[in-house]
C-alpha cells in the first residue's frame, strides 16, 4: 500500500447538533465537532448535485436503490487512484467510495458498512419484500452460524451462503446480510451466484470492510418544497453558518497577507484569474484588500485550450471587478505543436510552455518589466501537490521574467474555498455543476480517463474532434490496436505507469 500524502492538516470535522461539516474543532453554534477519518491528502470539497446523481444513478445499478437521500450534506474527498476516486462523507462518516475503473471505462461504488446500512437496513419496512422481489441487488445472505467469524474478518466460504440475489458476477461489489436483514460484511465477489449455488466449497467473497451487526437508521428524504429551486449555494447555507468563524479567520489571515505583501513588494499588483474557482477567490480577496490601500490589475493568459464557459466567466467576473484587464492569448499554437510533437503526454507536456509560459512571460514582460516587474496574486494552494505544498507563500517565479507570485489563500482546503465562495455569492464557474473539479486546459494530460469521459456528455463534440485527430495521429505512427490507445486514454504517458502498461498490453495496444 501506498504511503499516504499529507500535504496540509486533516481538518475535515463533523457537527452532530448541526448535522454539517465543519472545517475545525468547534461549531459556529458552540458545539464541539468529531474528527472525520479520511484519507490525505484530505483536500474535501461539497459534493454538488451532479456528483450526488452520479453516486445514486451507480447505487442503484449495483444495489437497486439510491444511496444518498434528498437534502443531505455530501462531501467528496479525492484519494490517491489510478485515475479517479472520491470518499464519500455523510453524516460525519466515510459511508463509501466511487471510483471510475479504466478497464470497464465505468463508475464503481464501493460501499462501506456504514453506507451498505442506509441501503440493506431491517427498519426498512419494505426490506423483506424488495429482497424477495429482487429490487435490491447485490446481496449475499449468511447462516447465522457464519455470523461471527464474517463480522470477525473472515472471508465469505460457499457453506456459510443461505441465498444470494441473482445475476451478480465475479467481481461485483457485494453486501453481505444476516437472515434479519443486518449488514455484516462488504467487499468484493470472487464467484458468480450461480457458482455459489453450485459449489460445494470455496471463498466466495472477499470482504474489504466487516462487523458485527450495529443499530441504525436510514437516512429520509428532505420535502422537495424545501430543495426546489434552490442553487448549491441556498442549499449549503447551514454549512456556511456553522463554519461562519472559521471563514472569517481565513478571510481575515487572507487580506492581511495581502497587504503586508502590496507594501513590501515594491512592484505593480496584478491578480491572476483563469475562470477556476481558486483564482476567483483570491481574485475576491485582493478585491477587499485593495480598499483604500492599493490598486491592482487583473492577468488572464488564455491557453486556447479554454472551455467556452471559462472564457465567458473570465468576461462576466471582470465585469463584475471593474479593473483593467491585462489578457493574452495562445491562439492555435497548440495545434501547430501536435502537428510536431504528437499529444502532449503526462510525463512530457511540451505544451506548457508553448500554450502558458511563454504567452504569461510575453504579457509580463510587455506590461510590467519596464517598470520593474509585477506582484501576482495566485490561487494556489498546498493541498492541491507536493510540489506546491512545499512552495513558499512568496516566491520569485523561475520562469516568468519579472514576476513575484504570492499565494493569499495556500492553506485553504476546496471546502473553505467553496464556502467561500457560496457565502459571498461569488459567480462561480458554471462547469463545477457539471462533474468537473479542476478546470483548465479541456484536453490536459494530466486529467483523468473519468473526465475525458464526462467530457463526452458535456462537450461530445470537441471530444469528438479530439478523438479523430488522436486515432489518425495513432494510425499514421502504427501504433497498434489505435482505437484502444484512444479509448482507454493510453495517449497520456509517453512512459507507461505499471498499471498503464499491464493495461495497453491487455488491450493489444503493447504487442
Amino acid at each position: 500500500m501506498a504511503k499516504p500524502v499529507f500535504l496540509g492538516k486533516l481538518v475535515l470535522h463533523w457537527c452532530d447538533a448541526c448535522h454539517v461539516p465543519v472545517l475545525g474543532e468547534k461549531c459556529a453554534c458552540g458545539a464541539e465537532t468529531k474528527f472525520v477519518n479520511i484519507t490525505p491528502p484530505g483536500d474535501v470539497r461539497p459534493a454538488f448535485p451532479y456528483d450526488i446523481a452520479r453516486i445514486n444513478d451507480v447505487s442503484i445499478r449495483q444495489f437497486g436503490k439510491k444511496l444518498i437521500a434528498d437534502g443531505e450534506f455530501v462531501v467528496y474527498n479525492k484519494a490517491p487512484y489510478e485515475d479517479r476516486m472520491e470518499e464519500i462523507v455523510c453524516d460525519g462518516v466515510v459511508i463509501g467510495t466511487i471510483r471510475f475503473e479504466v478497464e470497464k471505462r465505468d463508475w464503481t461504488l464501493l460501499l462501506r458498512l456504514e453506507g451498505a446500512r442506509r441501503i440493506f437496513n431491517p427498519k426498512i419496512k419494505t426490506m423483506a419484500e424488495d429482497i424477495e422481489n429482487g429490487v435490491l441487488k447485490s446481496w449475499i445472505m449468511i447462516n447465522e452460524g457464519a455470523i461471527p467469524f464474517i463480522a470477525d474478518g473472515t472471508s465469505v466460504l460457499v457453506p456459510g451462503i443461505l441465498k444470494t440475489a441473482p445475476g451478480i458476477q465475479t467481481e461485483d461489489e457485494v453486501v453481505v446480510i444476516t437472515p434479519n436483514f443486518e449488514v455484516v460484511a462488504a467487499g468484493r465477489a470472487k464467484m458468480s451466484s450461480d457458482e455459489m449455488k453450485q459449489a460445494q466449497r470455496g471463498k466466495a467473497v472477499k470482504n474489504r470492510w466487516s462487523g458485527f451487526p450495529v443499530e441504525s437508521e436510514p437516512p429520509a428524504d428532505m420535502p422537495a418544497s424545501e430543495m426546489d429551486g434552490k442553487t448549491t449555494a441556498e442549499l449549503w447555507e447551514r454549512a456556511i453558518a456553522a463554519n461562519r468563524e472559521i471563514l472569517d479567520q481565513v478571510e481575515a489571515d487572507a487580506i492581511q497577507f495581502i497587504r503586508n505583501a502590496a507594501g513590501n513588494v515594491n512592484k505593480k499588483i496584478t491578480c491572476s484569474f483563469s475562470g477556476g474557482k481558486d483564482s476567483l477567490v483570491t481574485l475576491h480577496l485582493t478585491q477587499l484588500a485593495s480598499k483604500d490601500a492599493f490598486d491592482y490589475e487583473i492577468l488572464f493568459s488564455d491557453t486556447g485550450l479554454e472551455f467556452d464557459e471559462t472564457i465567458q466567466n473570465v468576461a462576466d467576473v471582470v465585469q463584475i471587478y471593474q479593473k483593467p484587464l491585462k489578457e493574452i492569448s495562445a491562439g492555435g499554437i497548440f495545434w501547430d505543436g501536435f502537428e510536431i510533437n504528437g499529444p502532449p503526454h503526462v510525463d512530457n507536456r511540451w505544451c506548457t510552455q508553448s500554450c502558458k509560459l511563454t504567452p504569461i512571460t510575453t504579457l509580463i514582460e510587455s506590461n510590467y518589466l519596464e517598470g520593474g516587474g509585477c506582484l501576482t496574486f495566485i490561487g494556489q494552494r498546498q493541498y492541491e501537490s507536493l510540489a506546491r505544498a512545499r512552495s513558499q507563500r512568496i516566491w520569485k517565479s523561475p520562469s516568468v521574467r519579472g514576476q513575484v507570485g504570492a499565494a493569499p489563500i495556500q492553506e485553504w482546503t476546496a471546502l473553505h474555498v467553496w464556502l467561500y465562495i457560496f457565502r459571498n455569492k461569488l459567480q462561480y464557474n458554471p462547469l463545477y455543476e457539471k462533474g468537473l473539479d479542476r478546470i483548465g486546459c479541456w484536453l490536459c494530460p494530466a486529467a483523468s480517463l473519468a473526465d475525458f469521459e464526462n467530457l463526452r456528455i458535456t462537450h461530445p463534440d470537441a471530444m469528438k474532434m479530439w478523438d479523430e485527430k488522436l486515432l489518425n495521429y495513432a494510425l499514421a505512427e502504427q501504433i497498434p490496436n489505435a482505437e484502444n490507445w484512444v479509448r482507454y486514454g493510453l495517449w497520456r504517458f509517453e512512459k507507461y505507469t505499471p498499471a498503464m502498461e499491464k493495461l495497453a498490453r491487455e488491450k493489444g495496444v503493447i504487442e
